[in-house]
């Protein structure tokens, strides 16, 4: 059950959830005494181009079975950004995400250009269900919860709100957590509706009530307060506008940095904010994608460009991981562009603490685009599973905290 809890649309994700007790396939070790990280996941709403995002773009296979606008190339005015990321293949990331390929160089992202889910499934809904879940397959019976807020769960941190969707919606893979807020901004502060009135019906109605439900509602009332308490203010109590690190500006990725900022912001008021997702949508491209994916593309870029800068200085560790549901076809269709296809782009990349990132620029496998290395010959074949590299990137943020999606 999801509860409206405030004038700006804010919701509470899984509010009758009181735990996640055996969520399939997530093991947990006893959390060491350590500082809180941070994984920050941003899902591509809609099936990324891969292919588009990042071109092998000397590959003869590409170039000859793929349309030229739907190509980043190697030269030209729009020619990519290198990453030097293969022996074999001129990979290059799509002109609008030039900000991205410097993180790149500096050695702080790890790419897996061909990864997916293992499930043959070209459903937006599907897909999007087995990575909110954590789930190879269909068939599976239903975890109790998003794999994520089982993950922030598990890891142990005691603060009032341990994860957080920084959107109007609750993010599926934080569905369930008990400790959980979906908050698109803080602009107006956390004010339940009703004001104080409001919160002293709610605290009638939850306050002496025994159930799950009432026990979320008891949890969502304090996670609200305590965000609400830390938010600075003037003297005559309005909350300040948030002011991100020197030359920050989200504003170029419009609702999609928003969303950062306020995660972003968050993570600086709360030292055991442990989750956090953002979603970024229209990637559905079955026509016209030149100009629609250059105007996705440059947003995703502008935005991550401006959280890297913004979370640059934050004393514990925290990575950014994006994915998307699945890639698309190889080649394009007959209004201009693509339809579902197999695997697509994953990357992470992070910062902060006292350590590098761990898996600075680790590339994936490449299984190439020659006819019988295609799927069903036309898509680009999963090579990496995509719970293999989600795991590789909690491994790193958090050695010995919990492991998701454990082989049975």
């Amino acid at each position: 059950m999801t509860m409206l809890l405030g004038r700006r649309g804010l919701l509470r994700a899984g509010l009758a959830a009181t735990a996640l007790p055996g969520l399939r396939g997530l093991a947990f070790a006893a959390p060491a005494a350590r500082e809180v990280p941070l994984l920050i996941l941003v899902s591509l709403r809609g099936g990324m181009d891969g292919l588009h995002f990042l071109s092998p773009a000397d590959d003869r296979d590409f170039t000859e079975l793929r349309i030229a606008p739907l190509r980043t190339a190697a030269e030209g005015e729009r020619a990519g950004a290198r990453l030097d990321a293969s022996r074999e293949v001129d990979f290059r990331l799509h002109p609008e995400a030039a900000p991205l390929a410097t993180i790149w160089r500096e050695g702080r992202m790890a790419i897996w250009p061909a990864a997916g889910v293992p499930l043959a499934t070209r459903s937006h809904f599907e897909a999007q269900a087995l990575m909110g879940w954590g789930q190879g397959r269909s068939g599976e019976a239903p975890p109790h919860g998003g794999w994520l807020a089982a993950w922030a769960e598990g890891l142990g941190s005691g603060a009032p709100v341990i994860a957080l969707s920084g959107q109007d919606a609750a993010a599926a893979a934080l569905v369930g957590g008990r400790r959980t807020l979906t908050v698109p901004t803080l602009a107006g502060g956390l004010e339940v509706p009703g004001g104080a009135f409001g919160e002293a019906m709610l605290q009638a109605l939850h306050g002496q009530a025994a159930g799950p439900a009432a026990e979320a509602g008891r949890q969502a009332l304090a996670s609200l307060a305590s965000l609400d308490r830390a938010l600075p203010r003037d003297a005559a109590g309005h909350v300040l506008p948030y002011a991100p690190a020197a030359g920050v500006d989200y504003g170029p990725a419009a609702e999609f940095g928003r969303g950062l900022a306020t995660v972003a912001q968050v993570a600086k008021l709360d030292p055991g904010l442990t989750a956090a997702a953002v979603d970024l949508g229209g990637w559905d491209t079955h026509d016209g994608q030149a100009g629609r994916f250059a105007n996705r593309a440059r947003v995703l870029a502008q935005g991550l460009a401006a959280l890297d800068a913004d979370l640059r200085d934050l004393p514990r560790r925290w990575t950014v991981l994006v994915a998307s549901e699945f890639g698309r076809r190889l080649r394009a269709n007959r209004s201009n562009g693509t339809d579902h296809g197999r695997a697509g782009v994953m990357f992470a990349f992070g910062g902060g603490g006292h350590r590098p990132f761990g898996l600075a620029r680790q590339f994936g496998p490449w299984p190439g685009l020659s006819t019988e290395a295609l799927e069903e010959g036309v898509d680009l074949r999963v090579a990496t599973d995509y719970r293999d590299t989600f795991r590789q990137v909690v491994a790193e943020l958090a050695p010995g905290g919990p492991v998701p999606f454990a082989r049975t």
